[in-house]
């Protein structure tokens, strides 16, 4: 009696079964093959406002090899202090991860006209900071780092005698120049900061250049609504522009002129 021959497996059969074994594998989220990765970000200024230092920088707009920029999750934000008279930033980098940004929830973190802003408080005096800030698209992927340095320089002293008044519409505050600053500083102007009860000052002054006087109009207000207002002095100091820390607030609540109280 003759024995069949067993037959060989169908080629698609064979390729179902490996693909089936493949899939019992650990899964996880699929990342596309050489996803270009984000360049870095623009225009990173470091600006010391009292003991606390002012990061602010641009969005990138492309990737590195030049496309477009569609998928920025976010930015890591990395800081290393270093003793200016003694140690090298440049020879280690021993940086920890101050923030990690999501855009999609900005916590702590201000945007304003395009550009993101973020305080770094509570620091010292005559140390320096170094600040890398690296972007990171929703594949998890670092992109090109931007970084930049700073000393914390003496701390100038803050105007003084903060008032605030309200009339036709218009909420005019005014203050004196700070006292006893020191020969090695000029005074270059004033950012004025604005908040609501219970939140923190906004990063960014209400004025978009340093203001010459000790005076400043706000019109942009909710009529009715409480606010606090509080000044700095930008200084120049050893040819770096700085601010002081923040005056004393003053509280307004102010009005329209058909909200004017009776």
């Amino acid at each position: 009696m003759m024995r069949r021959r067993p037959q060989a497996m169908p080629l698609f059969v064979l390729l179902l079964m490996l693909g089936l074994l493949a899939g019992c594998g650990r899964r996880g989220p699929v990342r596309p093959v050489r996803q270009p990765l984000p360049a870095a970000p623009e225009q990173l200024v470091l600006r010391q406002q009292g003991t606390q230092m002012l990061l602010s920088w641009s969005m990138p707009q492309r990737n590195q090899d030049g496309t477009e920029l569609t998928d920025l999750a976010g930015f890591k934000v990395m800081r290393m202090d270093y003793d200016p008279t003694e140690d090298c930033p440049d020879c280690r980098d021993t940086s920890i991860l101050l923030r990690q940004i999501e855009l999609e929830y900005l916590r702590d973190v201000q945007s304003v006209d395009g550009r993101f802003y973020l305080a770094d408080p509570d620091l010292e005096e005559r140390r320096g900071y170094q600040y890398r800030i690296i972007p990171y698209n929703r594949w998890g992927q670092d992109g090109t780092p931007v970084t930049g340095r700073e000393v914390i320089s003496v701390i100038p002293p803050a105007p003084e005698n903060i008032r605030a008044e309200t009339a036709d519409g218009v909420l005019t505050l005014t203050w004196r120049a700070p006292q006893d600053m020191g020969t090695d500083m000029q005074l270059l102007g004033y950012n004025v900061y604005r908040r609501r009860p219970g939140r923190p000052f906004a990063v960014a002054p209400l004025n978009r250049q340093p203001l010459s006087a000790p005076l400043f109009e706000d019109r942009r207000f909710k009529s009715g609504s409480t606010y606090l207002y509080a000044v700095r002095a930008v200084v120049l100091l050893h040819h770096r522009e700085v601010e002081s820390r923040l005056s004393k607030a003053v509280v307004a609540t102010p009005w329209t002129s058909s909200r004017a109280p009776f």
